[in-house]
């Protein structure tokens, strides 16, 4: 857990010399909404969910013409078969509460899209996660190894719209799996069985290790519930 723990803190003071670095702000949203097609949860994980959340974000203003509270992608925990008391899931804390690590989870992000667009947000996925590779291959761990989740999971007829353009293996989630870098292999999971559990708010619309996302993006954090996790509202939070 301490090396977990190191990395926060690394990213912490990281985000605080890039800030004020970049003003950038976020892309206008467009101008013609998806029609009627039903929405589906879906989760995609490859790596830290930092920088895959900012893309997947950028993703619905871009595609799905959504903007602030109607934006869905959150940063979360899935894939594991434990939970703490009450369906909680934590990032690594210093009280060990609900440790998304220690109970099988990786981290994703999870979105509600168009099932006419799941195609699309999957071919982000592949260009973000190409042969099932994450790019911080510095983080290891089953926490950051390359996982899809969809109802049915590869027995759902949504699976066609993974497997096109697919550059890894899908092998099926049976939870807890350990690492998949190097393995080719992305863990596909039936969320209906191994649902998505919302991470904390200081994780949500957060600058990634190396790059700042500007304030416009950081600013959306207001429109993130909170949680019952230890440092939910901030890094300084988990030592309490």
């Amino acid at each position: 857990m301490l090396r977990h723990m190191a990395h926060l803190v690394t990213a912490v003071l990281l985000s605080v010399l890039l800030s004020g670095c970049e003003s950038a702000s976020l892309p206008a949203p467009c101008k013609h909404p998806v029609g009627s097609s039903k929405n589906v949860s879906v989760y995609f994980g490859c790596g830290c969910f930092w920088h895959m959340q900012h893309a997947f974000v950028l993703q619905e203003i871009t595609e799905l013409c959504r903007e602030s509270s109607s934006l869905t992608a959150r940063t979360a925990y899935g894939g594991g078969k434990n939970t703490g008391a009450g369906g909680l899931v934590c990032y690594h804390n210093m009280l060990g509460e609900a440790d998304y690590g220690q109970m099988g989870h990786a981290e994703i992000v999870t979105m509600d899209v168009p099932e006419a667009k799941l195609s699309d947000f999957a071919k982000k996925f592949w260009e973000l996660c190409p042969k099932g590779v994450r790019q911080d291959t510095q983080d290891t761990g089953g926490e950051y190894r390359s996982v899809i989740g969809i109802p049915g999971g590869l027995s759902s007829p949504l699976a066609s719209a993974l497997r096109a353009g697919a550059t890894a293996e899908l092998a099926k989630g049976r939870g807890n799996e350990d690492d998949t870098l190097g393995s080719g292999k992305v863990f596909v999971y039936d969320s209906t069985r191994f649902p998505a559990h919302v991470a904390e708010k200081y994780h949500q619309f957060h600058d990634d290790m190396m790059e700042s996302y500007g304030s416009a993006y950081n600013a959306l954090q207001k429109i993130a519930h909170s949680t019952k996790c230890p440092g939910d509202e901030g890094p300084s939070s988990i030592f309490n």
